[in-house]
């Protein structure tokens, strides 16, 4: 089984990005490795995570194929059940952070990135 982090472009914010940005981004982080043109998971020691980059269409849906797309509106964190949650929260939280974008955890109604103001 899985759970699913999702980061998503903030009110105010650009509705999309461009892929290669994030993708030079992603390349970056040493817990993740590239495993396709727009495709990362987290690398052997890590808990398990896949990334799915992606661009929404109009009824809000989306479908990856894995091919490059110049632009991207959601990043998807797909994580093992069994998966340490503090360790996906932090990896969303940073890409969240680099995009400036919005990530939750819709399934238990959790905003994760940017925190909620005390």
């Amino acid at each position: 089984m899985s759970w699913y982090l999702t980061i998503t472009p903030q009110a105010g914010q650009p509705p999309v990005v461009e892929t290669h940005r994030l993708v030079q981004f992603l390349g970056s982080l040493a817990e993740l490795r590239q495993t396709g043109p727009i495709a990362f998971e987290s690398v052997p020691g890590q808990p398990w995570v896949s990334l799915i980059l992606a661009k929404c269409g109009p009824s809000g849906g989306y479908a990856s194929e894995g091919e490059f797309i110049a632009q991207l509106d959601i990043v998807e964190l797909v994580c093992a059940y069994s998966a340490d949650s503090a360790w996906c929260d932090g990896l969303a939280c940073r890409i969240a952070q680099f995009l400036q974008w919005t990530a939750v955890e819709e399934q238990e109604n959790r905003r994760l990135w940017p925190l909620a103001a005390s």
